[in-house]
Parts: structure tokens; sequence; C-alpha cells
């Protein structure tokens, strides 16, 4: 009687080992999702991590694994490992028809951006003599934006730059921009008298209009670390400086446009973005977004930033040829694509000092623009700039 009862215990076990092992991943599903599209960096993000048992077999032990990128650090640090990635393991108990939802808070310490591809769950048999496993895709992103820094002083040195073009933009006008009405003059012609302005003074009035040409910005990001000791803190200030302008211009209405050298897997996936052509045919891995303005291109250049990595390779200033003298009288490096020269050129390169020459011949001989150069804080920023570039010097703290 007692082998019987034992016989059919065992044979029972057997039977529900089946079972489950066939039918506990059935109509279960997990969702990881952020809350947020994007953060600044040093701010906190939230995600969501959901389960959906919708059977009526319920799950006694059910483990949830996934990893992501170690700048994300969780807040809570239980059932958590830190190695090459960070490791979070949660445990849960699902009845059946029962849905489990958690959320997780993050520290985004770094710009960047983030996936989470796919997680995985683990159950085990009653007697956790066996385990069962299954792979989940997931589809969630998180960028984080660069930090913002300070840039008032270059946005005054960039005022005044753009002070200089006002004479010549007046010289083009837009008729569907309307500025302001002021007295007929000789030289005015006839079809932009304001007649109802006119007739109420009792003199001729016309009308004026602003410049067809509006506000533009080209920012060259220099992000090559090709020294042995690497200056991350640098590259990150200069980025942390772009991104800043880039706000700011763009909410004055300004049109920004970008041209930076970055490592080529850092820019898979930007929006807006492309590899100009250089002579040889070949393309060359320098990103380049032309300006424009709005929101559209706020959010094109934030993701870009986010995603750039410094490189070694290649130099977004290249060296001059030998016997050039520091002098390029076709304007630019003859490599780089035709950049628009109605825009302001604010230059960002920790290199400065040692590309000075390859910057002018860059830029072409006389043209203005504004060069900034972050530096160690309590070490030496020996540059020196002639008139037409000003120089602006930001002291960093060592990271």
């Amino acid at each position: 009687m007692i082998s019987l009862f034992f016989l059919g215990f065992l044979l029972l076990m057997v039977l529900w080992n089946l079972y489950y092992a066939s039918h506990w991943s059935r109509n279960l599903t997990v969702s990881l999702h952020f809350l947020q599209n994007f953060v600044y960096a040093g701010e906190q993000a939230q995600m969501t991590e959901q389960l959906e048992n919708r059977k009526r077999l319920l799950l006694p032990v059910l483990e949830v694994a996934f990893h992501m990128d170690r700048r994300l650090v969780f807040l809570d640090c239980e059932n958590t490992n830190v190695s090459d990635f960070v490791y979070k393991r949660d445990i849960f108990a699902l009845l059946g028809n029962q849905r489990v939802t958690r959320k997780l808070a993050l520290n985004c310490t770094s710009r960047g951006y983030y996936r989470v591809d796919e997680s995985q769950l683990t159950t085990y048999s009653m007697l956790h003599t066996k385990r069962y496993s299954t792979n989940c895709p997931a589809d969630t992103e998180l960028y984080v934006y660069a930090a913002r820094t300070d840039v008032s002083d270059i946005l005054v040195s960039c005022e005044r730059l753009m002070g200089n073009l006002q004479c010549a933009k007046r010289l083009y006008e837009d008729p569907f921009a309307f500025s302001s009405i002021r007295e007929y003059t000789l030289t005015d012609p006839m079809n932009t008298i304001n007649w109802k302005a006119s007739a109420r003074t009792g003199e001729l009035m016309v009308n004026t209009f602003e410049s067809t040409l509006t506000e533009k910005v080209m920012l060259y990001l220099d992000m090559e670390d090709s020294g042995i000791l690497k200056q991350e803190h640098l590259v990150e200030d200069s980025v942390s400086v772009a991104a800043s302008l880039a706000q700011r211009m763009l909410a004055r209405g300004m049109e920004v446009g970008i041209c930076i050298n970055t490592d080529s897997s850092s820019r898979e996936g930007t929006i807006g973005s492309h590899a100009p052509a250089s002579p040889d045919g070949n393309i060359s891995p320098v990103t380049y977004i032309k300006p424009a303005g709005g929101r559209r291109q706020q959010e094109t250049l934030e993701r870009l930033l986010a995603r750039c990595r410094s490189c070694e390779r290649p130099a977004l200033f290249p060296p001059l040829p030998d016997g050039a003298n520091g002098e390029n009288p076709t304007g630019h490096a003859p490599s780089s694509p035709d950049w628009p020269e109605d825009a302001v050129p604010i230059l960002i390169s920790k290199n400065a000092a040692q590309k000075l020459p390859s910057i002018e011949a860059f830029l072409g001989k006389g043209q203005d623009a504004i060069l900034v150069v972050p530096y160690t804080k309590n070490d030496a920023c020996d540059v020196r700039t002639p008139d037409n570039i000003r120089l602006i010097r930001r002291e960093v703290e060592r990271s």
C-alpha cells in the first residue's frame, strides 16, 4: 500500500513537472519601459518593470533578469551586480491572472544612449530540481543629454560678432517679414509705400522689412583625444558647451548647425546627420548637420551630442601639408564640404594649442570666429590667436 502511494506520488510529480514545463511561460509577459524619453546628465530617471500572468497556473518563483550600461546606477542596489554591465535580478511570486508592477529609480551619471533589448525569465519545478528559462524581447531606450553649463560669455561674444554682420544682411530684405514704417526717401521703390499710413500722416511712408538671412551659427566640436593620458573631463566639457550653446541659441530663434568628429559607432541611428564625401569619393567620418531652427533641430543636436564619443581619428582640423606656412586661400580644409558662409563659426577644441595653424587655415584668412578652449585647472593654456579669432578659455576641474 505504501509503495503504491509513493509510486502514485512520483507519477503525479512527473506529470506535474511535464505540465508545468510546457505551460509556465504561456500567456506570461514582461515589459520594461523607461518613463522618460530623455533626462540630463546628473538627473534621475525611472523605469517600470511589469509582469502579467494571464492564466490560472500560479508561478511561485519567477526571476526577471536584465542588464544595461553601468553608467546607469540603480538607487536600490538590492539584487544588483556591477561589472562590465549592471545586472539586475528581481524575484516575483505570481498568482493566476495577476499583474505586478515595480518602479525602479536610476541615477544617470553620464550622457549617453541606453537601451534594454531583452530580459530573461527563470522559474523552477516544485522541488527546485529543474530550472526553466526563456528570453523575452524588450524595446526601451533612454537618452541622457549632456549636462548644462554656463556659456554666457560665449553668447556675448557671439552677439557682438553677429552685430558686425548686420550691415551686410540689411542689403537683402524679405518682402514677407514686415519690420516697421518710416518716411519715404528718393531711393525707395514705389511698391513699398504704405498708402494708409501716408493718408493718416499726410506724408509718404514706406514699409521696411527684415533681412532674408536669419542669424546662423555653426558649431565645430573637436572630439579628438589622441594623447597617452586621456582627458575625458575636457571632452565632456566641450560637449556640454556645444549642447548649452545650441539650446540657448535655438531658443532665441537662431539657426544652429554642427560639425563633429566622433567614433563612427556612436553616429548610428542619429536623425538628420550625414557624413560628407571627401574629394577622393570616400566617406569622411565627420558628422555634419546643416544649420536649421526649431524643436526638431534641437532634438537632433541633443541626440547626436548624447551619443558622440571621443576618438583618436579623424582630426577635425587636418594638419597642413608641408610648405603651406599656415595659409589656405580657399578658406576651408580640402576634405571639408561647403560649410555655410553666412553662419558665425564657433570652434570648441581642447587641442587648440597644437592645432592653431590648422584652425586658422580651416577658417580661411581674415574669417571672424570664436574659439573656445577648455583646459585643466592649474595647467597652462598657451594659446594666442590673431585678431579675427576671439579666444575664450574655460578652466575645468579634473574629474
